[in-house]
């Protein structure tokens, strides 16, 4: 009987050995698809993340064109509006030469009579240079009725001499 016994006895034993086994591979076959559903989220998640650089960049270029676009529309704005600066200066500079004071012109056009002196010291050619004689001639063949104007330069009065930025 003690042979019955052992063989009984070995046999609960590679019983017990394939359930373990079987336990271990269902653990083994569970940790492999655990592994592959990481591995396709850590794809997932590596796609999300290059989209994100890609996305990154051309918000980042596009911005880039937006500054230089902003810098390019600014600059023509200012060019444009320093021209049409220069031409109200000279409109002013004629009309202060033709006899009408400062102030008169500030009411006329409604600006500060401040701001009417400073464009007409702007208008004036540089100290030191000489502003180009007017000829009978000239005088002559144009219109009588329009005074001659004095040139305007468009100085600004950061390079006007202190001594020469007196109000008119």
């Amino acid at each position: 009987m003690a042979s019955k016994g052992r063989t009984r006895n070995n046999r609960q034993v590679r019983d017990r050995v394939a359930e373990l086994a079987a336990a271990r591979d269902r653990l083994d076959a569970e940790e492999a698809k655990r592994r592959r559903r990481e591995d396709e989220a850590f794809e997932r998640y590596a796609r999300a993340d290059a989209d994100a650089a890609r996305v990154a960049t051309e918000r980042d270029a596009a911005l880039a064109d937006l500054e230089a676009q902003s810098r390019r529309v600014r600059d023509a704005a200012t060019a444009r509006l320093g021209e049409i600066e220069q031409r109200q200066r000279e409109i002013l500079a004629e009309l202060h030469a033709a006899g009408r004071k400062a102030d008169d012109l500030a009411a006329m056009f409604g600006i500060a009579a401040k701001r009417v002196r400073t464009l007409l010291r702007q208008a004036r050619p540089p100290a030191g240079s000489a502003a180009p004689a007017v000829t009978p001639q000239a005088g002559a063949a144009g219109d009588a009725a329009v005074p001659a104007a004095p040139p305007a330069t468009g100085v600004s009065t950061a390079a006007t001499p202190p001594d020469q930025q007196a109000s008119v």
